[in-house]
């Protein structure tokens, strides 16, 4: 058993050999009673284009809320009740597209694939409204990272990502006997990932400064901004697999397993700039902040998995064409991708990384010609 399943595997590794092939189907040597077949294949093309509906998950905490309350006339920051706002990303649509050649010979073929995503959310929240009284940008533990002013009556968060994947595999079908279909690839990806966050605070009236507990008696305008960016590009080997297993008359459930290892180069920084104009005084106070940290860009690894499960029909037109249609769920995760750059005034910088990570439904459309 132990060498019949041994020679069933050098013979497929033997099989991702594209330039080699026979005029017959190739059968691999297997346990009694289960037939792994290499199919002959006449040469043919492969047209696929795919729409997704993605929903990334890396939420980002803009604001910090809370009330006021007044002891012997001096503000202080209640922490019981409070809430932390974020910008929640929802799903957006996304594409691909792929094309297929099918060598002549026993099942082999090579695949360039390219997919795209752009994401853009938003959220905002304003003190006016009565729920919170105060709102402080989030930073250290007590929600600090613009200088001079400290609280903020109105707060917006934005979060923006783009991803582009470039895959380049060769695969071997293989068929289980009458119903399943395996096709095992193997090749190199190449992604990009551009992750943008960005903050904006406003406030108008006298500023809190919560170390002294007290507030300026002046009316004023700030206006705080902080950006965090994150570039990710890497290149690495991609494994994997699909699987099919057909229920007759063209209809098939369909799944997809693969992996990637990405090496590559990681960019990030995290400005802020801080604006104050003290109308009351004469001549007027006009106060501006400003820094901006850099990280090194620095060589990390990225391991990436993604799975994908559909159900499919495929049917065969005239004249050596054939038409196909997908409808699946797919899940895709870059670890530590993404590099959350925290810039504070008062205990320095750090960086920590976070996983790139999206899901949802899509659609796929291919067209094959002989």
């Amino acid at each position: 058993m132990t060498k019949k399943i041994t020679l069933a595997l050098i013979t497929l590794l033997s099989g991702f050999n594209v330039f080699a092939g026979h005029a017959n189907e190739m059968e691999l040597p297997t346990a009694s009673g289960v037939n792994l077949i290499a199919p002959h294949q006449d040469g043919y093309w492969t047209f696929g284009a795919q729409a997704n509906y993605f929903q990334p998950n890396n939420d980002f905490n803009y604001a910090y809320g809370s009330f006021t309350t007044t002891t012997n006339g001096s503000p202080t920051i209640n922490d019981i009740p409070s809430k932390t706002f974020a910008v929640g990303l929802d799903n957006d649509w996304g594409w691909g597209v792929d094309v297929t050649y099918h060598f002549p010979g026993e099942g082999r073929d090579v695949t360039l694939a390219f997919t795209q995503l752009n994401t853009s959310d938003s959220n905002s929240v304003d003190a006016d409204d009565g729920e919170f009284t105060t709102l402080s940008p989030m930073g250290d533990g007590r929600g600090r990272i613009l200088r001079q002013t400290t609280t903020f009556t109105e707060a917006k968060g934005k979060v923006s990502t783009n991803y582009d994947a470039v895959d380049l595999t060769f695969g071997q079908l293989i068929t289980v006997g009458r119903r399943v279909d395996l096709h095992p690839f193997a090749g190199l990806r190449y992604a990009y990932i551009n992750y943008k966050a960005s903050a904006e605070y406003l406030n108008i009236g006298p500023v809190i400064n919560i170390e002294r507990a007290s507030s300026s008696a002046l009316t004023v305008y700030s206006e705080g901004d902080q950006t965090i960016k994150s570039n990710f590009q890497g290149i690495g080997p991609r494994l994997g697999s699909d699987a099919a297993f057909n229920l007759g008359r063209g209809f098939s459930l369909k799944g997809t397993l693969g992996v990637s290892l990405l090496a590559g180069k990681v960019d990030a920084s995290n400005d802020y700039e801080n604006f104050t104009d003290d109308a009351q005084q004469v001549p007027t106070i006009l106060t501006e902040t400003t820094a901006e940290h850099e990280v090194d860009t620095s060589t990390r690894v990225v391991p990436e998995a993604d799975a994908k499960w559909a159900a499919a029909y495929h049917t065969y037109l005239d004249q050596g064409y054939s038409l196909g249609f997908e409808l699946g769920y797919q899940v895709t995760n870059y670890f530590n991708a993404i590099a959350n750059n925290t810039l504070d005034t008062t205990i320095g910088t750090s960086t920590q990384y976070t996983d790139f990570f999206m899901q949802g439904p899509y659609a796929r459309l291919q067209l094959d010609v002989a």
